[in-house]
């Protein structure tokens, strides 16, 4: 495992992130965005899905977010895997790290129930209906793991990279 540590270490990429003074500001801001994206977008689908604002927000229109939220997820894949290329070991023995890579796993899961199972049973629910039981503890689940996972980013300083 060192050794691809200290390959990810002298990639072109670690040292862009290093060398250049502006790269970790304008990565932390895309990490932001992307951040504001995915979760805004999760916060509309899954607070419809779990029930609420069923007469104001159709549930079909909701649904219409998932590009923007995978949008945000992707852009705050690629800024992690930046910030992680600079110290890969710091990072990776970083309890609050391994917290925040757990619930992001955690949290692909749920989007695959979501999509292989809530997605198709969801086009039998009309626009102002009440999502099954099941479909709404995805929506809960799928909130809760990603505040955990930005619980567990926000440590991450706590625990020391570098």
């Amino acid at each position: 495992m060192n050794n691809l540590f200290q390959l990810l270490e002298a990639s072109s990429l670690s040292h862009f992130m290093l060398d250049n003074q502006w790269s970790w500001p304008w990565a932390e801001t895309l990490h932001f965005t992307g951040m504001c994206l995915l979760i805004g977008s999760l916060l509309a689908m899954d607070l419809r899905l779990m029930g609420f604002f069923r007469t104001q927000v159709s549930l079909h229109a909701v649904h219409a977010l998932t590009p923007y939220g995978l949008a945000g997820f992707l852009i705050n894949l690629l800024t992690g895997i930046s910030f992680f290329v600079t110290r890969p070991a710091s990072y990776a023995n970083n309890p609050s790290f391994q917290l925040k890579v757990a619930f992001m796993l955690l949290a692909g899961v749920n989007f695959l129930i979501f999509w292989l199972v809530i997605r198709k049973q969801l086009t039998t629910v009309p626009d102002d209906g009440m999502p099954s039981a099941f479909a709404k503890a995805v929506g809960f689940s799928s909130l809760l793991l990603w505040f955990l996972v930005i619980w567990g980013g926000r440590l991450i300083p706590v625990y020391g990279v570098g």
